[in-house]
């Protein structure tokens, strides 16, 4: 056997083992046995891997949560192919599709901001309590915001639309977690829209931090010079400051698609802080489109 031919029996073991939860994991040892590769040829360009891979766990294995390691371990020995492969088979997603993802992600948050029914009083004792609207707004969604059920559910609607296995709806959740705990997502970018509306609201109820005032002009509420300063920087930052170009929904999308392909962490190392600021510029402008 021929380690490609051995490929759709590793996919299928692993795409057996995960089940609906996803959960899997699997030995080096038995990878090299169900690929049919020698274990010294398996082992050599492992190590030849060492400055891409996580070494340490290889020895041990792979796991779901370190499939991107067994991909570039898998096209080392077998070329190109193995990506789509997994990918088909719901146990892998490329950061290309990883990007559409974190689009969907945004989507579901916008219509989750609209829709949501402002808890003023809660609100208000949390401004309160924090003696400031930015920590108020940060409990606030930290209380009302169940960011899990939201990742469930964009995961399940997103393998739906694509056309993936059952599975991938738990590899699509772990991406979106791994983009969380790498900061290139977080919950108050995300969530633009409605910390916008929770900032109004705290204003109508004559909480105002002291910055926003000052900005503001002194006035009491935050102001149209903020609200200004920061549309600006939103449009500077997805590059349409400037150009002549016509901003709605669409262009929006596809630019935020170009900017998260280029700078997202898994293709240009250096590019968090760029990819935090594309996630906050394309939630408030995005959301400004949807309310024209």
């Amino acid at each position: 056997m021929t380690p490609s031919s051995g490929l759709p029996r590793l996919v299928e073991h692993l795409s057996a083992r995960a089940g609906v939860a996803g959960c899997w994991a699997i030995s080096s040892d038995e990878t090299a046995r169900l690929l049919g590769v020698d274990a010294v040829r398996f082992w050599r360009e492992v190590n030849a891997l060492r400055h891409r891979i996580s070494f340490g766990d290889a020895i041990d294995g792979f796991s779901q949560d370190t499939v991107g390691d067994l991909v570039t371990v898998l096209e080392r020995l077998l070329g190109p192919g193995v990506e789509a492969a997994l990918t088909r088979a719901g146990l892998f997603l490329p950061y290309k599709l990883g990007v559409q993802l974190a689009d969907h992600l945004q989507y579901r948050a916008r219509g989750f901001a609209a829709a949501h029914e402002l808890r003023a009083e809660d609100l208000d004792g949390m401004v309160r309590h924090a003696g400031s609207v930015r920590a108020a707004i940060g409990i606030y969604l930290e209380t009302h915001v169940d960011l899990d059920a939201i990742l469930d559910s964009c995961a399940e609607s997103f393998r739906t639309v694509q056309g993936l296995p059952p599975v991938a709806r738990e590899t699509a959740v772990r991406w979106l977690r791994r983009m969380f705990e790498k900061h290139v997502l977080d919950r108050r970018s995300l969530f633009t829209l409605l910390e916008e509306r929770l900032r109004l609201a705290a204003a109508e109820m004559g909480h105002v931090d002291p910055e926003d005032r000052a900005q503001a002009g002194g006035q009491p509420g935050p102001g149209e010079s903020r609200q200004s300063a920061r549309q600006a920087w939103a449009l500077r930052v997805m590059g349409f400051g400037g150009t002549g170009e016509a901003l709605d929904a669409d262009a929006l999308r596809v630019r935020y698609r170009q900017l998260m392909m280029r700078h997202h962490p898994d293709v240009d190392p250096s590019g968090l802080e760029r990819c935090k600021d594309v996630n906050v510029a394309y939630s408030l402008l995005i959301a400004g489109v949807a309310e024209a």
